[in-house]
């Protein structure tokens, strides 16, 4: 409970935040670098999670800044090369070490890697970022955990980009109906989260 409350607190945090920003001086700055916006937000995306930076705040920023379609292309393409990244550091700083462990600790979840990573990334209480460091220390096959962790992550994302994409007008039903969506998808994540840990315990 603890943490799905955090999480509801981090969305409503990342709203008042973007939500105080004029949108005059987003269209400004958007006209300036018009040319390198999409490469900054993409850099963004690839570098910043590394240092566990939350992936959220890009999500809904980036809808913000690009609107909804633009962003899940630019978000699509950060989180791809991102977690390919993170899980070949993972992998390279953890290859010295006992990986029998970590094979019985998969199993004991999920012995499906691609569903694993696909339900992990489903749930927003699990940071995207330890999902990418979990795969690659864990010897996760890259093409599954790729495949699932861009398709978990687009969902999700879906939800976040568009609910930035409608921060600016909080008194639209847009804007309402993204929030409900947003936090719905919490309380779900939360209630599975729920559900896994009784079968295992």
């Amino acid at each position: 409970m603890v943490r799905l409350i955090l999480f509801i607190l981090f969305v409503f945090l990342c709203i008042v935040v973007l939500s105080s920003i004029d949108r005059q001086i987003i269209d400004r700055l958007m006209s300036e670098y018009s040319k390198l916006s999409w490469v900054i937000y993409i850099g963004c995306w690839i570098f910043l999670p590394i240092f566990l930076f939350p992936a959220g705040i890009l999500a809904i920023g980036g809808g913000a800044v690009f609107g909804f379609w633009e962003a899940i292309i630019y978000t699509m393409i950060g989180v791809g090369i991102n977690s390919a990244i993170m899980y070949f550091i993972s992998r390279y700083f953890t290859q010295a070490f006992d990986m029998n462990k970590f094979e019985s600790l998969k199993n004991r979840f999920c012995s499906d890697e691609f569903a694993l990573v696909l339900l992990l990334r489903l749930i927003p209480v699990v940071p995207y970022n330890i999902v990418n460091y979990m795969a690659g220390a864990m010897r996760f096959n890259f093409i599954k955990f790729i495949t699932a962790g861009v398709l978990g992550k687009f969902i999700s994302a879906v939800l976040f980009i568009n609910l930035g994409n409608n921060i600016t007008n909080y008194q639209s039903y847009e804007f309402w109906l993204a929030l409900i969506l947003v936090i719905s998808m919490g309380m779900i994540a939360f209630w599975i989260r729920k559900i896994l840990n009784r079968r295992v315990g």
